[in-house]
C-alpha cells in the first residue's frame, strides 16, 4: 500500500507580515518626513487668513469679498481632493505624496505677484488644489505601513503637527507680517518643497499598495526594509490586483455606509472647523478692533493651544479610542463655541479663544486618523480624498457664510452654526462609527 504525504505551504499576506513587525529607524523617518508634510500643508493654508487683515486695507475689500478670497483656496482643496485620491491609488502614493507639495509650494510662491482679486483667487484655488491632495494622501500611505498597536498614535503623530503649522503662520505673522507686508508669508510658502526631494529619495513605497498592484517582489523588498527576514517574505501570496475603481464605488456596498460616516463628520465638522479658524485674524480686527499686533499675538496663543488639544489626542486616541475624540472635541467644542460668542470683553478673548481650539482640534485629530483606517488600500486614498472632499466643500462655503453674519452684524450666528455643526457630525459618529483602537485593518474590512 502505497502513501503519499502531502506538503502544504501556507502564504501569508502584507497586511500580516506589517501586523507583527517591530518599530525600527525607517518607521520613525516615514512618520517624520509625512509630519513635516503635515505642516508645511498647515502653514501655507492659513498664511492667506494672516495675510488677509492686511490685503483688506490694501484692497479695501468688503467682509463678502473677504469671505471669498478666503474660500479660493478651499475650493481648490475640494477638487484636489477629488483628482489626488484616484491619481494616488492608480500611481502610487509616493506619487501623490511628492506632487502635491511640489505644487503648492510652487503656486504659494506665485501668489507674491497678485496685484489683485483676481489673480489671487486663481493663485490660492491652484495652491488649494495641492494642498487639498496632501493630508489624506499622506495619511493614506502612513497607515500602510504601521501595525495596528501603533497606527493610531503614530497617524495622531501627523495631526500634532499640523497646529505647528498654523503656529509658525502666526509668528511669522507676527515678526514679519507688519515690516515687510503680507507677500512675505507666500515667499516662505516655497521652503516645503525641499521636502519632496527627501521623499523621493529616502521614503519606500507603500507594501499593500504594491502587492494589490501585483508587484509582489517590490513588497518583499520594502517589507525587508521595515524589518521582515526572508523568511516572512518567503511565502508572500499573491494577493488580489486592484482592478479600476469606477468612479461610484463608494455609494455601493461595502462602502456607502462607511462614506456617508467620513463624508458626513468632514463636511459638518469642518464647516464649523475652517470658518471660524480662516475668520479669527479678521473677526479680531473688524469686529474687536484690535491692532495687527494684537491680533496676531492672540492667534498665536490660540495656536499654543492648539497644539495641546493635539497632543491630548496623541495620548488618548490608543488610551479611549476614535470616537471619543469626536465626542470630546467637537461634542465640547460646540459648547465652548456658544460660550465664546457671549464674550463682549476683548480682554477674555484670548481665553475663549484657546478653550476652543483645544476642543475643536482633539476633534480634527479624529477625522484625519480614523478615515484612512476605515478602508482597504485599494480605495484607500480615493476614499480618504472623497471624504476630505466633502469637507472642503464646506469649508469653502463657510467662509462666505460667516462673512455674511459678520457683514451683516449677526456675529453669534457664527457660533450658533459652529456648534449646531459639531454636534452633528458627533451624531454620526454615534450610530454609524465602528471603534478601530487596537484592531488590524484585515480585522475591520480594511485590509
Amino acid at each position: 500500500m502505497n502513501s503519499t504525504t502531502e506538503v502544504k505551504t501556507s502564504t501569508t499576506t502584507v497586511d500580516r507580515i506589517v501586523e507583527k513587525l517591530p518599530l525600527r529607524s525607517v518607521h520613525y523617518f516615514i512618520i517624520a518626513a509625512a509630519a513635516l508634510g503635515f505642516m508645511f500643508d498647515s502653514f501655507d493654508t492659513y498664511i492667506a487668513s494672516y495675510a488677509m487683515p492686511s490685503i483688506i486695507k490694501e484692497w479695501k475689500l468688503d467682509a463678502i469679498m473677504v469671505g471669498m478670497l478666503t474660500s479660493a483656496g478651499i475650493w481648490g482643496m475640494f477638487l484636489g481632493a477629488i483628482v489626488w485620491g484616484p491619481v494616488t491609488d492608480k500611481y502610487g502614493r509616493k506619487v501623490g505624496f511628492i506632487g502635491t507639495i511640489l505644487g503648492f509650494s510652487l503656486f504659494s510662491g506665485l501668489t507674491i505677484f497678485a496685484t489683485g482679486v483676481g489673480q489671487f483667487l486663481i493663485y490660492r484655488f491652484i495652491t488649494g488644489m495641492c494642498l487639498g491632495g496632501m493630508i489624506p494622501v499622506d495619511t493614506a500611505l502612513v497607515s500602510e505601513y504601521i501595525s495596528a498597536k501603533h497606527r493610531g498614535r503614530f497617524v495622531a503623530v501627523l495631526t500634532v503637527l499640523w497646529p505647528f503649522g498654523l503656529l509658525a503662520a502666526a509668528i511669522a505673522s507676527l515678526m514679519l507680517v507688519p515690516t515687510y507686508g503680507w507677500r512675505i508669508l507666500f515667499i516662505l510658502g516655497v521652503l516645503p518643497a525641499a521636502l519632496s526631494f527627501v521623499v523621493r529619495w529616502k521614503v519606500p513605497e507603500s507594501p499593500r499598495w504594491l502587492a494589490i498592484k501585483g508587484r509582489k517582489e517590490e513588497a518583499a523588498t520594502v517589507l525587508k526594509q521595515l524589518g521582515a527576514t526572508d523568511a516572512d517574505v518567503r511565502n508572500l501570496g499573491n494577493e488580489q490586483l486592484a482592478e479600476k475603481v469606477p468612479i461610484g464605488v463608494l455609494l455601493k456596498d461595502p462602502y456607502l455606509k462607511r462614506f456617508i460616516l467620513t463624508a458626513g463628520y468632514y463636511f459638518f465638522a469642518y464647516f464649523g472647523y475652517y470658518g471660524f479658524v480662516l475668520w479669527l485674524p479678521s473677526i479680531l480686527v473688524v469686529v474687536f478692533k484690535l491692532t495687527l499686533v494684537k491680533t496676531f499675538t492672540y492667534t498665536l496663543y490660540a495656536a499654543f493651544s492648539a497644539i495641546l488639544g493635539r497632543m491630548t489626542a496623541f495620548y488618548t486616541i490608543e488610551k479611549f479610542g476614535r470616537k471619543q475624540l469626536f465626542y470630546v472635541g467637537f461634542g465640547l467644542g460646540g459648547v465652548a463655541a456658544l460660550a465664546f460668542g457671549m464674550i463682549q470683553n476683548p480682554a477674555y478673548l484670548v481665553w475663549g479663544a484657546c478653550i476652543l481650539a483645544f476642543f475643536y482640534e482633539q476633534g480634527v485629530a479624529g477625522t484625519v486618523v480614523w478615515t484612512a483606517e476605515l478602508y482597504p488600500s485599494k480605495v484607500r486614498a480615493t476614499a480618504t480624498c472623497w471624504s476630505t472632499g466633502a469637507g472642503r466643500v464646506s469649508s469653502a462655503l463657510s467662509p462666505i457664510v460667516f462673512g455674511y453674519f459678520v457683514a451683516n452684524k449677526m456675529y453669534y450666528g457664527v457660533y450658533i452654526t459652529m456648534a449646531l455643526f459639531f454636534w452633528i457630525a458627533c451624531g454620526l459618529v454615534y450610530w454609524l462609527g465602528i471603534e478601530t483602537k487596537g484592531r488590524s485593518l484585515e480585522d475591520v474590512g480594511a485590509a
